[in-house]
């Protein structure tokens, strides 16, 4: 080919669609468990976190809720993944074999943030929230007031069926900063690591469930209707660190336990000036997938998350 202005041009058009394709067929797990809002500055701070509205009964005049309780904040960072295209490959006709990687690239920008929200849960056990306390935590305050209802929502038991019931009753008897019941239990996610799967679909997909017994000559083992079978959905994220962590999650909620904010999306572009000094030096044109965004804590009431360094695994 030809290094021209329009070839270069549709050269650029035929890696787009490639990596737009890819872009688009990517399914990434992170808008299952995060919210998506928007950012037009550098950075956004969110004080409504610690005012989440509620109906009450109006008595001759409003009450409203303090939004500046708190100063949570989401920088935005700048993000890319650059490809270089030899200008001896272009010249060759061999630009095709190119193709994979913008194809990569696609899947790579579009999934990103599920590496970000994924850290997230990693890091939820020393990173703090809103709060001022760590995303796990207990005794969490909700809207900076000491005397409103707190809550926890870490533990530190090994996943299995007791331990599943005592994260899923902790969520849905979670209550507001009032003291009100939240509602919670509409949407639970259990997410684990691959190494945890097995436990999982025995909790939530099996119809019965082992069950040991002790009495006075020896342990007995018998085979009891599994109760927490379809209470939550499972997911199996390899994105976690821990074989040994796990989380509850309530995604069923307009607000989310993550958030995923969004400047800039990812986007393609390219450096295909042939007079430009990159062309000039590295006799190569470059492609890019770009993009401003960060993610976040959100609100730690719609989660759980238990280290699993304690008890006995499958318990």
């Amino acid at each position: 080919m030809q290094i021209n202005q329009a070839n270069l041009a549709a050269l650029f058009k035929g890696y787009r669609v490639v990596y737009m394709e890819a872009y688009q067929g990517a399914t990434p797990m992170w808008d299952q468990i995060a919210m998506r809002t928007p950012s037009a500055s550098a950075q956004e701070i969110y004080h409504w976190l610690g005012a989440v509205p509620g109906m009450k009964k109006f008595l001759g005049e409003v009450v409203i809720e303090n939004l500046a309780a708190n100063k949570y904040a989401i920088t935005n960072d700048e993000f890319e993944s650059t490809v270089g295209v030899k200008k001896a490959d272009i010249e060759r006709d061999t630009y095709g074999v190119y193709n994979p990687l913008m194809s990569a690239m696609g899947v790579a920008a579009k999934e990103h943030p599920d590496e970000l929200t994924a850290d997230l849960l990693n890091n939820g056990f020393d990173s703090l929230d809103y709060t001022g306390k760590n995303f796990f935590d207990s005794n969490k305050v909700q809207d900076g007031d000491p005397k409103s209802t707190k809550f926890t929502n870490v533990a530190t038991a090994k996943l299995g069926p007791t331990a599943f019931a005592a994260a899923k009753a902790s969520l849905k008897s979670r209550k507001n900063s009032k003291g009100r019941p939240m509602g919670l239990g509409r949407k639970l996610q259990l997410i684990v690591p691959p190494a945890l799967e097995t436990i999982g679909l025995e909790i939530l997909k099996a119809d019965n469930i082992q069950q040991t017994a002790r009495n006075t000559d020896a342990k007995a083992v018998a085979s009891v209707t599994n109760v927490q079978k379809g209470t939550a959905e499972l997911v199996v994220w390899s994105r976690l660190t821990s074989d040994d962590a796990w989380f509850l999650l309530e995604t069923g909620m307009p607000v989310k336990p993550l958030i995923v904010q969004f400047e800039q999306e990812a986007s393609f572009q390219a450096l295909t000036n042939p007079d430009s000094d990159h062309v000039f030096k590295k006799k190569e044109f470059l492609y890019q997938a770009y993009g401003r965004y960060n993610a976040g804590y959100g609100l730690p009431q719609l989660a759980y998350g238990s280290d699993g360094s304690t008890g006995t695994l499958g318990a």
